[in-house]
């Protein structure tokens, strides 16, 4: 199952687990509470207090942090009196001189564009949820978050850049720049927005709100 609008009915009471499809009548949940199948014990949903504030917050921090993470120096490379600069644009289109075009389209879109889009969806469904009657295409773009946050790499580029640290270090010194810290923060932020975003209570709400 991978858009739970279509597990909802009006009631918004019945669902089907993730797990293993099993058809479970959920009452309505109290801040704090978690429900879970009792088929599988997969995790089916829990309500926290403030969420959504706390998704907003997370997300409009992420995407700023990610914005400052572009037009400053991503890394510092000192050899033999040499020094060199590379920016976070550098690495992509270092890709594509070298001939790895696909790999710089693949890395642009999983690293930057994606995660962008995942936010500035999230940011307006938020916003829309806020007000009195939703904004224009809130439903689409709340079914674009959920499909594209698979398709987001930005945490394994992260981690790849780390290890590569391990092979450079021995070749040149390293110092981490402003666009990588920010860069580390924007990640940071995002996994904390996407930990917090629970799918079954934000469509319940979006359902709430057309009625």
């Amino acid at each position: 199952m991978n858009d739970l609008t279509q597990d909802l009915p009006e009631s918004d009471t019945t669902l089907a687990c993730h797990g293993c499809d099993l058809l479970i009548s959920l009452p309505e949940l109290d801040y704090g509470q978690t429900a879970s199948c009792p088929r599988c014990n997969h995790l089916i949903t829990r309500r926290q207090l403030g969420a959504h504030n706390k998704i907003l917050a997370l997300s409009i921090s992420s995407f700023i942090f990610l914005i400052f993470a572009l037009p400053f120096p991503f890394l510092y490379f000192s050899n033999q009196g040499k020094e060199y600069v590379i920016s976070f644009a550098d690495s992509i289109i270092n890709m594509v001189l070298m001939d790895y075009f696909s790999i710089a389209v693949l890395l642009f879109f999983s690293t930057l564009l994606i995660p962008a889009i995942c936010l500035v969806s999230l940011i307006y469904v938020l916003i829309s949820l806020q007000q009195k009657r939703l904004l224009p295409y809130t439903q689409q773009l709340l079914q674009s978050v959920f499909f594209l946050i698979d398709w987001n790499m930005a945490e394994i580029f992260l981690v790849a850049t780390l290890i590569s640290f391990i092979k450079i270090s021995s070749l040149a010194t390293v110092t981490l720049g402003l666009s990588f810290w920010s860069y580390v923060f924007f990640i940071i932020c995002l996994v904390a927005s996407l930990s917090l975003l629970d799918r079954y209570q934000i469509w319940r709400k979006v359902k709430i709100h057309e009625r």
